[in-house]
């Protein structure tokens, strides 16, 4: 679909992948190629996300997963994760025998 033939449509590229919710076709060029997920409150004002783009040959940069300043490849994210929930149960299971 050629956007210059139905002003006001919202497109949505291709390869758009089914996370994002970008209103793609509202600014034109290199902003339109991003695609941004929804945000999710990790805690207080840290907010965590999904990102990607895709230049004009269709190479892929991405997904990262964003939390707050911080971007991260899906490996990373996953060991991030890893690592907190292992922290935590380490923890839980320190004060329980402390108790």
């Amino acid at each position: 679909m050629d956007a210059a033939e139905f002003p006001g449509a919202v497109v949505v590229p291709a390869a758009c992948p089914a996370w994002c919710v970008t209103e793609h076709g509202l600014v034109l060029g290199e902003e339109d190629s991003l695609h941004i997920g929804a945000r999710h409150i990790v805690h207080g004002d840290v907010a965590a996300w999904l990102c990607m783009s895709t230049d004009a040959d269709g190479v892929v940069d991405g997904p990262y997963v964003v939390v707050g300043d911080t971007e991260y490849t899906l490996d990373e994210a996953r060991a991030l994760g890893v690592s907190l929930i292992a922290l935590t149960e380490g923890a839980g299971s320190r004060a329980a025998a402390k108790g």
